[in-house]
């Protein structure tokens, strides 16, 4: 199925602004004027993502969020409403009917594009358990409650001199609120939490690097993220940063809770998703040192990335890491030492992707990691963030022995508009990965991508990260 958006809205202005502000380049765009229209299109070629207008005339939430999720064409579709700026009512209405997500008519350009790809990211990410399990997203924020629903923790996170605009009163909300200075929570994150809540309200850097410490700690690696932010975008949004949900901070009380239950929601879900993984299914797919995927599994996605690329070509990253100087940690320390160190930084490498990215043991200590749809300067910060986590940690073993280790990390890149298949990409990848360890190890150099589709020998070029 073709990754595309339709955009239903009766104003014929706010569909074009709309799709002026969405990459058109990266998926295509549908415009309806109105319901009827929008559905015949939805029958027609299910999209990823379905943006509605608030005010469309007609138009019964509750009923088009039922319907669309009892279809099997469209039980994956992600449903957004776009409401007029601080309409706060529309909003919350709008996420108790089931929507999955709220913006702006209004949003920034980079701000809209972060969230979409944010969606179609969780969509892919989730294809593998429902094509096994058979289960049913359900996507908007009033899912259907079990009879016994664990009590859910959030963690709110500020700055020193900030504080929560507007945070629920936990007598109401049914959450339990702990609050926690950022230099506290980089350290040690509360262990019991399901969601962290980031406030970013001045222009500094804290929240983001709050932001890439939880989701590398192994405490705190699973628990669900919630970024507050009006700062203008500066640099890489933080849904692309690995962020699971991000609101303005005039967002309402109401709304906060609705969000912060549906991150722990879907913490649960994928709690219980790990659990449900059989060990005859590890056996075949699964690393039995790191975790990560094994060879096979990396074998096989590797193939059906390839067969989606032919019908639909798309932006792709391939990155493969190694361990630099890995033969000197076993000489010195022991094979066992070795084996720690590994898992350690496969672990380390995981918890830095986003969802959607994949990562695999390559052989011996080399990894591959595949990025869909990222740009040039988004996979060098990635590869940047995962050189930089690894560089940051030790791996405690034996008599209190503590060993550091670096990364080396090539990275070849194809646009959507270019013919390359995954081999190629990994060759260019494996030779950039040998001028990164030529040129003095714990560095990223990057392929040239159009190289290797030619079979010729790949020219790095040079980023001294």
């Amino acid at each position: 199925m073709p990754r595309s958006v339709l955009i239903i809205d009766a104003m014929s202005h706010r569909r074009i602004q709309m799709r002026a502000k969405l990459d058109t380049t990266a998926y295509p765009v549908d415009l309806a004027e109105s319901l009827a229209e929008g559905l015949t299109l939805i029958r027609k070629e299910a999209p990823e993502v379905v943006i509605l207008a608030h005010d469309l005339p007609g138009l019964r939430l509750r009923q088009f969020c039922k319907l669309m999720r009892s279809t099997p064409s469209t039980q994956g579709t992600t449903l957004v409403v776009a409401v007029q700026r601080e309409n706060q009512s529309a909003r919350v209405s709008a996420l108790v009917d089931g929507a999955h997500d709220v913006i702006e008519m209004s949003a920034e350009s980079a701000d809209l594009r972060a969230r979409m790809r944010s969606f179609m990211r969780l969509q892919q990410g989730s294809g593998l358990y429902l094509a096994r399990s058979g289960a049913h997203i359900a996507s908007g924020l009033s899912e259907p409650t079990v009879d016994f629903a664990p009590k859910t923790v959030a963690c709110f996170v500020t700055g020193t001199l900030s504080a929560p605009m507007s945070a629920p009163d936990p007598a109401d909300s049914g959450i339990e609120i702990r609050r926690v200075a950022a230099h506290v929570a980089r350290r040690e994150p509360h262990p019991d939490a399901d969601v962290f809540v980031l406030w970013e309200t001045q222009q500094t850097d804290e929240a983001r690097e709050t932001l890439a410490a939880l989701l590398t700690h192994p405490v705190s690696q699973h628990s669900r993220i919630l970024f507050v932010t009006d700062c203008a975008a500066t640099g890489a949004s933080p849904l692309d940063l690995g962020a699971h949900d991000q609101v303005p901070t005039t967002v309402s009380a109401t709304e906060l809770v609705l969000r912060i239950q549906r991150l722990a929601r879907r913490r649960r879900d994928a709690d219980r998703e790990r659990r449900a993984t059989t060990d005859l299914e590890r056996k075949a797919y699964v690393d039995g040192l790191t975790g990560l995927n094994n060879r096979t599994a990396m074998e096989e996605y590797l193939a059906r990335t390839d067969r989606a690329l032919a019908e639909e070509p798309r932006a792709l990253a391939v990155l493969i890491a190694d361990i630099d100087h890995f033969k000197s940690i076993n000489d010195n320390h022991g094979h066992s030492a070795g084996d720690m160190v590994l898992s350690r930084i496969a672990q380390i490498m995981k918890s830095s992707l986003r969802d959607g990215d994949f990562i695999a043991r390559y052989g011996g200590e080399e990894f591959l990691i595949v990025l869909p749809d990222v740009r040039p300067g988004q996979a060098r910060a990635v590869a940047s963030r995962l050189r930089d986590a690894v560089a940051g940690g030790a791996t405690a073993i034996e008599n209190g022995t503590h060993v550091r280790a670096t990364i080396s990390i090539g990275i070849a890149l194809r646009s959507r508009s270019e013919r390359v298949s995954t081999m190629d990409l990994r060759r260019a990848a494996d030779t950039a990965l040998y001028e990164a360890k030529r040129n003095g190890r714990n560095r990223i150099e990057i392929a040239q991508a159009q190289s290797a589709q030619h079979g010729i020998p790949v020219a790095s070029a040079r980023a001294a990260f």
